[in-house]
C-alpha cells in the first residue's frame, strides 16, 4: 500500500508558510502543497482542517489523523519522521522555542505592517488574485480584493493605526538578532537550526527575499518593504541571504 503524503496548505507570501516549508524540506519530508487564498479560500481551508477550530489559520500540515495548524508543530513533525541534521536538537530545544515565540510576536507586528500598506495599494491587491483569474476581469474584482483585505485585518485582530509602535517592535527584535549573531555568528546556536530560520524570516517583512525563493508581484513586494529598516539592517538582511544561500533550494 502505497503512504499517501501529507498534504500542506501555505499562504505563499507568508513567513509561517516559508518557516514550515524550509523545515519539512530540509528533512526531505514529502507533501503535496495547497495554495490558500484568503478571504476567498476561507471556506475551503475550514473544510480541510476540520471544525471545531476557533480560527483557520495557516500553514496547516494535512495527516491522515489530524491537522498539525502551528509552523512550531509542523517543525517538530519533521523533526521527528524526517530525515537529516536536526533543526531542533534536544539540547538546545528550549533555546529554539524561544527565538521561536519572539518570531512569532514580533512577525504579528510586521503583519500588521504589511496588511497596511497593502490596504493603501489597489496594485498589490489585484496581485493577490488566484492567478487563475482572467486579466480582463481583474479590475472589476478591485472591491473584494480591498474588502478582503479587510476582512484579513479583522481576522487577526491587527491594530492598523499603530504604525510606529509595531517598528519599535520590529527593531527591537532585530537589534537584539544582530547581538546574538555578534557573539556566534553565522548561526545563532553555533550550527543551523530551526531558530535560524525564525528569525532570519523576521526580516521578509522589513525586506522580501528573491522571487526565485517567494514570488511576489512589484507592487506586493513594496508593501512587504520598509526602506529605512531595510538599510539600517543590510547586514542582517546580508546573514538571511546568505542562510538561503546556502540552505535552501529556489
Amino acid at each position: 500500500m502505497v503512504e499517501t503524503p501529507a498534504r500542506l496548505v501555505v499562504l505563499r507570501p507568508s513567513p509561517w508558510s516559508e518557516r514550515a516549508r524550509w523545515a519539512l524540506d530540509h528533512h526531505h519530508v514529502e507533501y503535496e502543497r495547497i495554495e490558500h487564498t484568503p478571504f476567498l479560500g476561507e471556506r475551503r481551508l475550514r473544510r480541510l482542517i476540520g471544525s471545531g477550530r476557533r480560527r483557520a489559520t495557516v500553514p496547516a500540515l494535512l495527516l491522515p489523523d489530524r491537522a498539525l495548524t502551528e509552523s512550531w508543530d509542523i517543525a517538530l513533525y519533521a523533526e521527528r519522521h524526517g530525515k537529516g541534521t536536526p533543526l531542533i536538537p534536544a539540547e538546545r530545544a528550549l533555546e529554539v522555542r524561544r527565538y521561536n515565540d519572539l518570531a512569532d510576536r514580533t512577525m504579528e507586528a510586521g503583519r500588521a505592517l504589511v496588511t497596511r500598506a497593502l490596504l493603501a495599494s489597489p496594485e498589490a491587491q489585484l496581485e493577490a488574485l488566484p492567478p487563475e483569474v482572467p486579466r480582463r476581469v481583474r479590475r472589476w474584482l478591485a472591491p473584494l480584493t480591498r474588502l478582503g483585505t479587510r476582512w484579513f485585518a479583522h481576522k487577526y485582530s491587527l491594530d492598523l493605526d499603530d504604525a510606529t509602535g509595531q517598528l519599535d517592535t520590529v527593531r527591537a527584535a532585530l537589534l537584539g538578532l544582530r547581538a546574538d549573531l555578534a557573539k556566534s555568528s553565522p548561526y545563532l546556536l553555533g550550527t543551523f537550526t530551526y531558530a535560524d530560520i525564525v528569525m532570519a524570516l523576521l526580516l521578509q517583512a522589513i525586506s522580501p527575499v528573491p522571487n526565485e525563493y517567494i514570488r511576489l508581484g512589484a507592487a506586493s513586494r513594496r508593501c512587504w518593504t520598509q526602506p529605512a529598516l531595510a538599510a539600517e539592517f543590510a547586514d542582517l538582511i546580508a546573514w538571511r541571504d546568505l542562510l538561503y544561500e546556502r540552505h535552501r533550494h529556489p
